[in-house]
């Protein structure tokens, strides 16, 4: 029906359209494009309408005109929930994604799996479309049965896995054996162990650390950063009764480990008899145990809130997506562990209280030594807010910023923005939805910043947006005024894509538009890229398995 309007209403109908469905009529036939790409007044008045820079576009030519407007729909990834298309892998074995890990290296993406039931860890590595495989069998799983809990990386080439521990009691068992021994004088559940594997093939070497003090908890959530440990722990009988545990090792004369990872493996090579190691497994290669001590502190405890606090409105305990934030690099400032959260204005007459993540994008302008300037710098972090009383729910992005020494010495660390209590919005993440569940919101940021992702349920929302734009005050002008919200912040829109399943973690790769996730159908991998369609190849094995 519209092909058979006049030219002069069709450029009426596409100048009123969104960018997006502006794109869609022209590329629905031939005639709509040719009015599309030829009418110059529409095509400027769409560049108003996109963000980007319109500073003396009208000296352009019309079809260079069309190009720039088509690149920015791009960045914005218009159309992208009609032609992004997710695949999925390891749909033929069910995986505890409560167990699962997933996180971005300098080469790509790496997963650790639990499948339900498995006693097996497979940590997958997928760096340019190649994937490996490597399995991290459970010490002990011959003696007992091993119940995967948690796992984590540590960022310097070790893996933590945290399980639960019964062993067979319908056999002959060495009670002497650690394992044995501390499940049988542990809670009837079985013994809570953490297992630290290296990530090297000559490495035999596993760490483990019990926690008898613990046997009335279960851990809810572990993070592992700068060698040190944290878990979240909660009292199987009173839901209330929780503590989040910072774990620091102390090594002994036992120990082999070095500072570098290299010339621990060269020590286990050269003493496989190290006193106070324990062989576990059968076969010619068994692992090698060295039980570890560590050092406890209480970072957050139930018993730290407010007494008056009614039981049913006190805060809940730590878990996964905070408990990362309670681990300082060496030298930062401890952080308030309680208070991951700063009071925002969000218009002139509201103020909420925000829970604001780690930044994810930060500039450092350098200072004129010569003028006493300082050096400035301003991070950019992801926050929500929900109003106490009306109970809506708002995500929006902050800022916030400090001054140095002119021509300072220091390296942007985006760990460090997190100490920061006074930020401000900057952008309103428009169309954001609360889950409504207790399964959490997985959110994820870009490597450059451009693109923000969070999946609610089966449902998955990703914004684009130009960090340094936003960061900036003082460069008005790319976002166009009609994306203004009504609180004076820019209003970001949101690309929504249905899924067929529940996130459960959620990544960037190393490009802006991959998105990695671990769901209850498998790993799932998506790209949003217009000309990806949504198709990777991986090779495992010298195989190639198109997905």
């Amino acid at each position: 029906m519209l092909l058979q309007l006049p030219t002069e209403l069709i450029q009426l109908i596409l100048r009123n359209c969104d960018t997006p469905a502006y794109f869609q009529a022209a590329f629905s036939s031939r005639r709509l494009y040719e009015i599309a790409s030829g009418s110059r007044e529409v095509i400027i008045h769409q560049l108003h309408n996109t963000p980007g820079r319109n500073r003396g576009i009208e000296a352009h030519q019309t079809r260079h005109l069309f190009s720039e407007l088509m690149r920015r729909s791009y960045q914005q990834l218009d159309g992208a929930e009609h032609y992004a298309s997710p695949a999925y892998e390891y749909q033929n074995r069910v995986i505890d994604y409560h167990a699962s890990t997933i996180e971005t290296s300098e080469d790509g993406i790496r997963a650790l799996l639990v499948f339900k039931g498995h006693s097996t860890v497979h940590l997958i590595d997928t760096n340019d479309g190649d994937r490996t495989e490597i399995q991290l069998k459970s010490p002990g799983q011959d003696i007992g049965e091993i119940e995967i809990i948690q796992t984590a990386f540590d960022g310097n080439g070790r893996v933590y896995v945290l399980h639960r521990f019964k062993p067979f009691l319908d056999q002959e068992l060495d009670t002497d054996h650690p394992f044995v021994k501390h499940a049988l004088e542990s809670h009837p559940n079985g013994s809570i162990h953490l297992a630290c594997h290296l990530l090297n093939p000559r490495g035999k070497m596993i760490r483990m650390c019990d926690f008898p003090e613990c046997r009335d908890y279960r851990p809810l959530a572990l993070s592992v950063a700068n060698g040190k440990f944290a878990i979240s722990w909660q009292n199987m009988l009173d839901p209330f009764d929780h503590d989040v545990v910072l774990y620091t090792q102390l090594y002994d004369n036992n120990d082999e480990e070095e500072d570098d990872i290299d010339d621990e493996t060269e020590d286990e090579d050269e003493d496989d008899s190290s006193e106070g190691a324990v062989e576990v497994g059968k076969g010619a290669n068994p692992c090698k145990i060295i039980h570890a001590a560590f050092e406890a502190y209480v970072l957050t405890s139930s018993t730290d809130q407010d007494a008056s606090v009614r039981p049913s409105r006190r805060t809940g305990p730590v878990m996964r997506d905070f408990i990362a934030s309670l681990i300082s690099p060496p030298g930062e400032p401890k952080p308030h562990v309680n208070e991951n959260a700063c009071t925002v204005q969000f218009s002139p007459s509201l103020s909420l209280q925000f829970s604001i993540g780690i930044p994810f994008f930060g500039t450092h302008d350098l200072g004129d030594i010569n003028q006493g300037e300082q050096c400035h710098w301003q991070y950019l972090a992801f926050g929500i807010a929900t109003h106490r009383v009306e109970k809506w729910t708002v995500a929006c992005l902050l800022k916030s910023e400090a001054y140095t020494g002119p021509r300072c010495t220091h390296v942007l660390n985006l760990d460090r923005g997190r100490r920061f209590d006074h930020w401000r919005i900057m952008a309103q993440l428009g169309g954001f939805r609360e889950v409504t569940t207790s399964h959490g919101s997985p959110m994820a940021t870009s490597r450059r910043g451009t693109r923000v992702a969070v999946a609610n349920w089966k449902t998955l929302y990703v914004w684009a947006l130009n960090p340094l734009e936003l960061i900036k005050e003082d460069t008005p002008g790319f976002y166009p005024s009609s994306w203004e919200s009504p609180i004076g912040a820019i209003e970001l829109r949101p690309v929504v894509l249905r899924l067929e399943a529940v996130c459960s973690q959620l990544r960037f790769t190393e490009k802006e538009d991959e998105l990695v996730a671990i769901t209850d159908r498998g790993m799932m991998f998506l790209d949003l890229g217009y000309r990806a369609k949504g198709k990777q190849v991986f090779k495992s094995q010298g195989d190639d398995n198109s997905i």
